[in-house]
């Protein structure tokens, strides 16, 4: 039970940034994070059914596979936070010509668009690790999606009110951080 319980808070701590992202835009609401993680806890319950599907066609060493995954999906978290704020720079470089006012309202809070589709890719991803652990471990556990949609809630809650506190923190370090977990993770089941 703690390997299950260690192993989804170890792949989960991307949500501790997410939670500094949602609390640090105005625009976002706790309702709205408990609901994103609602969604998540869904998706990772998906993931359990997934993989206790695939669980039993498997007759072989699923871990190179797995890790591998892991190791790309941590390359790409760490990948996409480069390639959208690049993007940001250019939106944020072509709103420069608009007029003063209207690039402060921009930039005080994210878009409700942003919001629905971080929580998507949060909760895409931790049905992804869900299935990852349960395979990974071997023990087909619905306790898996329980302590990975836990650990989610916990990790982007707490941060959520913290992060008036934790703005200090560059913006890449949440993605740079949850990444190499990832990688790390990934390299464990290669390695392991």
């Amino acid at each position: 039970m703690w390997v299950m319980f260690l192993s989804s808070a170890l792949v989960s701590i991307d949500a501790l940034f997410i939670g500094v992202s949602f609390g640090s835009q105005k625009k976002v609401r706790f309702w709205q994070v408990v609901l994103i993680n609602v969604f998540l806890f869904l998706c990772c319950a998906a993931g359990y059914f997934i993989a206790r599907a695939f669980f039993d066609l498997i007759d072989f060493e699923i871990d190179i596979i797995i890790g591998i995954l892991f190791i790309l999906l941590g390359a790409w978290v760490i990948t996409s936070y480069y390639i959208s704020r690049h993007r940001q720079k250019i939106k944020k470089a072509k709103t420069l010509t608009d007029e003063a006012g209207s690039l402060e309202e921009k930039e005080e809070g994210g878009s409700i668009k942003n919001i629905i589709m971080t929580g998507l890719f949060m909760s895409v991803e931790a049905m992804f690790i869900t299935i990852g652990v349960i395979l990974v471990l071997g023990i087909v556990s619905f306790w898996v999606a329980v302590f990975v949609g836990l650990m989610h809630f916990v990790y982007s809650s707490v941060t959520f009110f913290l992060s008036k506190y934790l703005r200090k923190l560059p913006p890449s370090a949440g993605a740079i951080i949850s990444g190499v977990a990832l990688i790390v993770y990934g390299i464990m089941a290669l390695v392991l």
